[in-house]
């Protein structure tokens, strides 16, 4: 390993005693690899249990690299005050998967990214979050939320109507949208159309029962706009009886 010349580590890393951040890649990678020439990461530490007066900043956790040279992006997010997780990632950003950012996703263009997962265990995601990610990833193909908080204010069709054109969610190119592990706020927003454009979709992943009830038990006869094109529904967990109304093929 000593003489690796070019290294990609993306780690999903719970429960530590500390953040991953740029201290650890310095003392730990980058002083042992005298060859390492390319160091691309993106690394997300989450459930750690830290003492509130010593909780670190984007700015503490980054530092080390930024000092050796790196251009590193970074965010940190805490939940009960002591609780919290830390993303940490280098630029330019040439992964093809991102996972997990939290409400506090700081932006940027993201060209490689084709699947991404949106995660946050605390804080519902607001509309303005799935406009900085559709702008941020324009070539997106695959969506995955988790989310179980539901918005406090939901969008109706009359508010819809009133909204500005510029605040209009459109993901161009995604394909793939994985609702299973988020609440019916998102179900609707994203199959109703009421702001959010989704012209390819052509796969969703989604909770049975959520299912029924954005349709309201199958009883709304017409299709969502935004599954115009959808040929494949995996419903999860998968049934053993389903209604008179629901037809499916069996692969």
């Amino acid at each position: 390993m000593s003489q690796l010349e070019k290294l990609s580590l993306s780690l999903l890393v719970h429960f530590r005693a500390s953040f991953i951040g740029g201290t650890h890649l310095v003392n730990d990678i980058l002083n042992k690899m005298s060859h390492l020439h390319t160091f691309i990461f993106d690394i997300i530490t989450q459930g750690i249990i830290m003492d509130k007066e010593l909780l670190q900043t984007p700015d503490d956790v980054g530092r080390a690299l930024i000092q050796r040279g790196h251009n590193v992006e970074c965010y940190t997010d805490y939940c009960i005050v002591d609780r919290g997780q830390c993303h940490i990632y280098s630029l330019p950003f040439t992964m093809e998967h991102m996972h997990r950012f939290t409400n506090k996703f700081p932006g940027g263009l993201f060209m490689s990214v084709r699947h991404f997962v949106a995660c946050d265990f605390w804080h519902p995601f607001k509309h303005d979050f799935f406009l900085w990610i559709s702008q941020a990833f324009p070539l997106l193909n695959k969506l995955t939320v988790c989310n179980r908080f539901g918005k406090k204010k939901k969008l109706t069709h009359q508010h819809a109507e009133h909204e500005q054109t510029s605040s209009t969610v459109e993901f161009s190119h995604l394909m793939i949208l994985n609702l299973a592990a988020s609440s019916l706020d998102y179900v609707e927003q994203f199959l109703f159309d009421y702001n959010k454009r989704l012209p390819c979709l052509n796969m969703l992943y989604i909770n049975y029962k959520l299912l029924l009830f954005a349709t309201q038990y199958f009883t709304i006869n017409d299709a969502p706009a935004n599954c115009s094109k959808v040929q494949h529904i995996i419903v999860e967990p998968p049934q053993m009886i389903y209604p008179e109304n629901f037809f499916f093929i069996q692969l």
